[in-house]
């Protein structure tokens, strides 16, 4: 029986998770230490400053490993942290009122998947899949240096039109208001080779247009709601003569009734948002879902011919 192979007792497991919760404290004190260490010296003049600012890469793989923790997970954390601040730095600052009034939604889409393949494997089947139905997404932009481990490619949505032919992505990100797409893939040290792909999406915009379509919407119905009652209990009242504070509280309680109705229509917008969202990410799961189909079975079931990707300059 190999090692991993050998059953513990309940008790044993959890003093090893236990121990392995210190160890992963530990290596966060070591790491924090080594910052302290690694942090610059003095007062630098406005002229030294921009070369001193920061920390190479270099230095913090170097001071991770020191605190033992894997080059992989650093190189995962770069790959996520380039891949957020793209995808949060593509749009205007985030609103908060939007954010409130959808519920605090996330302010990004993303799904992730491990691949049981090589990078270069999933690159290709990326060539493959991405540019052809129902997809048809069109590579706008490409950031870092090495798109097959942590690099940005961006990827435009194509527009949503009925008149067209097979548009079902397309129709699922218009859902979301979803127009641009960051693919990155990161190597995992694993035998067989595997890669992570994964694909993030802005939602910032999307909570702004929704926030406006949707209040709008909630308004115009609170106030339909709310003046059409008062003005038909304002007349019941005419007609049955009652008036004075009977009549005000009759039409008031109408008001209050129009003021219900939006809030209930706000909860209905909340509701179909968060429906829009699974959607999409149903969508995107398919997407990435399509390409390791196409690995497994080498390509051959794919339309036409591979288009290479072109490769950009990084940061254009």
């Amino acid at each position: 029986m190999s090692r991993d192979e050998t059953r513990i007792s309940e008790e044993e497991a959890r003093a090893l998770w236990h121990r392995a919760a210190e160890l992963q404290a530990e290596a966060a004190r070591r790491l924090e230490e080594r910052s302290r260490q690694l942090a610059p010296r003095g007062h630098p003049s406005d002229s030294d400053t921009a070369e001193v600012e920061g920390y190479r890469l270099a230095d913090v793989r170097a001071a991770a490993e020191e605190a033992g923790i894997s080059p992989e997970f650093v190189d995962g954390a770069v790959a996520e942290a380039r891949s957020r601040a793209l995808v949060e730095g593509a749009e205007a600052r985030p609103s908060a009122m939007a954010a409130r009034f959808l519920g605090q939604p996330p302010l990004a889409l993303e799904v992730s998947r491990v691949i049981h393949a090589p990078a270069e494997e999933v690159y290709g089947a990326m060539q493959r899949i991405l540019p052809e139905n129902p997809f048809r997404l069109s590579i706008i932009d490409q950031h870092g240096a090495d798109p097959l481990d942590g690099g940005v490619l961006v990827f435009k949505v194509p527009a949503y039109l009925s008149t067209l032919g097979d548009q079902s992505f397309a129709y699922e990100m218009a859902w979301i208001d979803l127009k641009q797409l960051l693919f990155s893939l990161r190597r995992l040290d694993t035998d067989p080779p595997a890669t992570e792909l994964t694909v993030r999406g802005s939602l910032i915009h999307s909570h702004k247009l929704n926030m406006w379509v949707g209040g709008s919407f909630s308004g115009l119905a609170g106030s339909l709601s709310g003046v059409g009652g008062a003005f038909a209990g304002a007349g019941a009242a005419a007609a049955l003569g009652i008036g004075g504070i009977a009549a005000g509280a009759a039409v008031l309680g109408f008001l209050a009734s129009g003021a219900a109705v939006g809030w209930l229509t706000a909860l209905g917008w909340r509701g179909l948002y968060r429906y829009a969202l699974r959607r999409g990410e149903k969508a995107i799961g398919n997407l990435i879902g399509s390409i390791a189909v196409d690995i497994e079975t080498g390509g051959g079931f794919s339309r036409g011919v591979p288009s290479p990707i072109p490769a950009l300059p990084a940061g254009t």
